[in-house]
């Protein structure tokens, strides 16, 4: 029977961190897997020299011209001859027992479709990278899902894998996309996953994203999608003006009250001028 997870991990730019992410892979106390690096552009030496390392076994390394991670993502899935997927950015981390924990969810129990752990932060920080929990409603308007999560090979060509015409927010698409077939979500409560902030400031990892007008259009994009799942889901357009006008309301109350605003201006004088700027 084919157990086999096949680990994409795509690659831009990523000599100084490649290493140390391969050795969280090869570490792994579950050990029938593959490892698929796509080189999304990117030159090649250091991944010849990851090539010829013997250490690494079970590797194949696909070059392609820079066209962004969603199709480097997709072209590695189409070599993969594992039963199920890990996307793993190729400066990212995972716990040894990451593979072993999240395949034992997944064969146990077939309904759930899609794996994660809890995740931290590192390099720049340790915090902990706060998601929270799954509730398909809450899903809905912000993702909680990150890239890192074991999901079937099957379900992945089911929906078309990622769609390369979103610039942003390709990831929570592709996991609406799951979810809308059925796919059940299981979170493993242990920190297994470890998602690097690098301190250089060229990281794509960290770089601050203040084009809003493409974000927002990303995220209608997403919306148009999959309306009719949206629509199901109790957020219909007319139910999200709805939210909005209450949301307004609630503030309009809430920060018209006069100790509160006592409170932020000798205390919170920033806030103060951002709110009651007006």
């Amino acid at each position: 029977m084919n157990e086999k997870i096949s680990i994409i991990i795509p690659y831009y730019k990523g000599e100084n961190y490649i290493h140390e992410t391969l050795q969280s892979v090869y570490d792994q106390t579950y050990q029938d897997f593959e490892v698929i690096i796509v080189n999304d552009g990117s030159e090649r030496s250091a991944l010849d020299l990851i090539e010829k390392n013997s250490d690494f076994k079970n590797l194949k390394i696909i070059h392609q011209e820079n066209q962004g991670q969603s199709s480097a993502r997709n072209n590695g899935v189409k070599s993969a001859t594992g039963k199920y997927i890990l996307f793993l950015d190729c400066d990212d981390l995972i716990d040894k027992k990451f593979l072993d924990k999240t395949h034992q969810i997944l064969s146990k129990n077939n309904e759930i479709r899609i794996c994660y752990t809890k995740g931290k932060f590192f390099e720049k920080t340790d915090k902990e990278w706060v998601l929270q929990p799954f509730n398909t409603f809450d899903f809905l308007i912000e993702n909680c899902i990150p890239i890192t999560a074991l999901i079937y090979k099957e379900d992945f060509e089911k929906v078309g894998g990622f769609d390369t015409q979103l610039n942003y927010y390709e990831d929570w698409d592709f996991w609406i996309s799951l979810v809308e077939i059925g796919a059940k979500v299981h979170k493993i409560d242990e920190f297994l996953f470890f998602y690097r902030i690098r301190n250089t400031t060229d990281s794509l990892t960290n770089t601050s994203i203040d084009n809003s007008s493409r974000l927002s259009d990303n995220f209608f994009e997403i919306y148009k999608k999959h309306y009719t799942f949206y629509k199901q889901n109790g957020l219909d357009f007319h139910s999200i003006m709805s939210l909005i006008r209450e949301n307004k309301k609630y503030k309009a109350k809430y920060y018209d009250e006069w100790y509160r605003k006592l409170i932020y201006k000798f205390f919170k004088p920033k806030k103060y001028h951002k709110i009651y700027k007006n």
